[in-house]
């Protein structure tokens, strides 16, 4: 387990949590914990994957899951004793935070919230969730990725709580790209970035592929670079375009290189109400991305000028893809600007150190 220590009398001890690996969350910790030294009157402990090693929560159905990280959660408590626990992702411990609450004053990041949703039964769960977690779990901070509209809509809604609501930007890292890479063909790359999975679009996707014209076919190529999750396996027959497959492992420096070398960065997501940090590495590399219609993620690229939305449907990505996407440089370089690691920390860690 790490911990920063400062030599000052009446600190304020913060855990860092994250029992889990990989995405987001690898860098969410790495920028706080650099942050983190900047903060004298606070002292910093964590609780990380390699901790929760033995837990095995890669392999455990969804309740056993989320039952587990909270056990974890009162173990890193009650070995640590601080005064405030910082969540890095608080989905995967919300419902047992609603159903047994949590020992010590806490904050948390949401990838989501339910302004985002549609109309019907998910958005009224989320509504009552949010609801009941609020009651039952001390909540000082509640952060929300990309969540400007949320925040206010939560702030107004939820005004009877104690619980302050604060946007924060979803931010791509601060890497310079791998000098010298360049994909190997003259073909216009499509690039599909990611764990690769069905939640994440990718059966609608290669659906498209076989559907798109012989020109642009020969004229491009489609790169699925990610490992595909457990339970998914990746049907790539009877196709017309020419797709490769990158599932070894990708530095940041390889990654930012990929994405200013690609011409469109494909994004066909099944759930637009989740947050991408995908969109904000696009944007720093001045890449535009082809996304859903729907939810956060459509409203967020039309927005700022990032690039294309559309249905996800295979029809529709099938003609999407035909034509030109484009951005409005201006406004997608102003999305860049803000999404950067060092205002990502300081608006999280101010909150919480600074608050009496």
């Amino acid at each position: 387990m790490g911990t920063h220590t400062c030599l000052k009398n009446g600190m304020k001890t913060i855990l860092l949590f994250e029992p889990q690996s990989g995405g987001h969350r690898a860098n969410f910790f790495q920028w706080l914990e650099k942050a983190a030294a900047g903060y004298a009157d606070c002292r910093f402990v964590s609780f990380t994957a390699d901790d929760a090693k033995d837990a095995d929560l890669a392999n455990l159905c969804w309740w056993k899951k989320q039952k587990t990280i909270h056990q974890l959660f009162r173990k890193a408590c009650k070995i640590h004793q601080p005064d405030h626990a910082l969540i890095l992702e608080l989905t995967p411990i919300e419902l047992p935070l609603v159903l047994f609450g949590s020992p010590v004053p806490l904050s948390a990041i949401l990838f989501v919230q339910y302004p985002e949703l549609s109309k019907g039964w998910k958005k009224i769960s989320k509504h009552w969730k949010t609801r009941l977690l609020l009651w039952r779990a001390p909540v000082q901070n509640l952060f929300l990725l990309n969540g400007e509209k949320s925040c206010q809509f939560l702030t107004k809604h939820f005004a009877k709580t104690k619980t302050r609501f604060i946007p924060i930007p979803d931010p791509a890292p601060d890497t310079a790209p791998e000098p010298n890479f360049k994909f190997s063909n003259d073909r216009k790359n499509f690039l599909f970035f990611g764990a690769i999975s069905k939640r994440k679009g990718a059966d609608v996707l290669l659906e498209a592929l076989r559907q798109i014209s012989p020109e642009l076919a020969r004229q491009s190529t489609f790169i699925f670079c990610g490992q595909p999750e457990a339970s998914y396996t990746m049907d790539i027959s009877n196709q017309v375009a020419y797709i490769r497959i990158e599932n070894s492992f990708v530095s940041d420096e390889r990654m930012v290189a990929m994405f200013e070398q690609a011409d469109v960065i494909l994004m066909p997501y099944l759930r637009p109400e989740y947050s991408s940090g995908i969109l904000s590495i696009a944007a720093k590399a001045g890449t535009p991305v082809l996304g859903p219609a729907d939810g956060l993620l459509g409203r967020l690229i039309r927005e700022n000028g990032l690039g294309a939305t559309t249905q996800i449907t295979p029809v529709a990505l099938a003609e999407t893809l035909a034509r030109p996407i484009s951005t409005d440089p201006i406004a997608q370089r102003a999305f860049a600007e803000k999404a950067n690691p060092v205002d990502f920390a300081k608006i999280i860690l101010d909150s919480i150190c600074n608050e009496s």
